[in-house]
């Protein structure tokens, strides 16, 4: 298993540098808001996909990122998995051990595909010293339907967005999508263009402000043979009977 992230360049670097740069470490999305490059966020973007496959994220907001952020968020993560043909219910799960003030209860339903999306907050963060400094992570496998855990660090987002080139909502809602798409795409899935861009410059974020980032149309067929497979999985485990196989759904993996 990988942790996917992404990684900051430090404060001194930065001032030594005398630019507001970000530097991207291992297999990481980075802001490198020092390098001019070309638009290419939405050029190999899927288009107009009819989306008939469906998946759940349940949403456990350890952060208390505010509720009209998140909900942003949810529509750019639900805006940028419908371009890939692929439909996304948000869950809001209870994070809390009092009986006052509870988030619904998660009610996943029966057969879905499920992937867990955790916002941590800085003290949590400090938790995973493996990953320190880094936007957010994806417990991947090789094995197919097995990754389900993602998370991102709200500080990072407030990191990023104090540069005022995307709202806060639409950068977080960039990094759920950035760390799902591990989950279903896999280890070493980074691309050059899009959301799983593994180097992200001020252009890119000037692409996420005007909602121009997607998974390209290789990524998307991917993630559909991905959550098509899940489906697939999730029936068998209801019915105890094998689910009937288009052969379409596992082209190219």
């Amino acid at each position: 298993m990988n942790n996917q992230g992404w990684i900051a360049e430090s404060d001194q670097q930065r001032s030594k540098n005398g630019q507001n740069a970000w530097k991207l470490a291992g297999a990481s999305l980075a802001v490198l808001l020092a390098v001019a490059s070309a638009g290419f966020a939405g050029q190999e973007a899927t288009g107009g996909v009819e989306s008939r496959f469906q998946m759940t994220v349940r949403i456990y907001n350890y952060a208390g990122v505010k509720s009209g952020t998140l909900r942003r968020a949810e529509e750019e993560g639900t805006r940028i998995f419908r371009k890939a043909g692929v439909e996304v219910a948000w869950l809001a799960c209870d994070v809390s051990h009092s009986p006052e003030g509870q988030l619904p209860s998660c009610e996943t339903p029966v057969g879905a595909v499920v992937v867990n999306m955790r916002l941590l907050s800085p003290s949590m963060a400090g938790k995973y010293s493996s990953i320190q400094g880094e936007m957010g992570f994806a417990v991947v496998s090789a094995r197919a339907g097995r990754a389900s855990d993602a998370g991102v660090f709200s500080r990072r987002v407030e990191d990023i967005a104090a540069y005022e080139i995307a709202f806060p909502s639409q950068i977080l809602g960039c990094a759920m999508a950035h760390e799902i798409g591990h989950l279903l795409l896999g280890p070493g899935h980074h691309s050059l263009t899009g959301v799983m861009h593994g180097n992200w410059d001020r252009q890119s974020l000037e692409d996420a402000s005007r909602g121009q980032l997607f998974f390209t149309r290789d990524q998307a067929q991917l993630i559909r043979n991905e959550v098509q497979t899940r489906m697939e999985m999730a029936q068998e485990s209801v019915t105890d009977q094998p689910a009937a196989r288009e052969s379409a759904a596992v082209e190219g993996r």
